[in-house]
């Protein structure tokens, strides 16, 4: 069975004039898409803001506990 070594995440990022920035990052798409809503609507459009989608490495996590 395949088991993926990548998990994709969404960086929400705001230009303030000084280049993108990240605010905040979400794991599924549907809370992504709420948080960028709720930074276009508390900016009033006097900032852009986007969503970017990125991959991340899977960290396996140790069996030896206490070690």
């Amino acid at each position: 069975m395949y088991k993926r070594k990548t998990r994709d995440r969404y960086d929400i990022e705001t230009n303030y004039g000084y280049g993108w920035e990240v605010e905040c990052s979400e794991y599924t798409y549907s809370e992504a898409r709420q948080r960028l809503k709720e930074y276009r609507d508390n900016s009033c459009g006097r900032f852009a803001s986007r969503m970017k989608t990125r991959r991340e490495k899977i960290e396996e996590e140790s069996a030896v506990i206490g070690g």
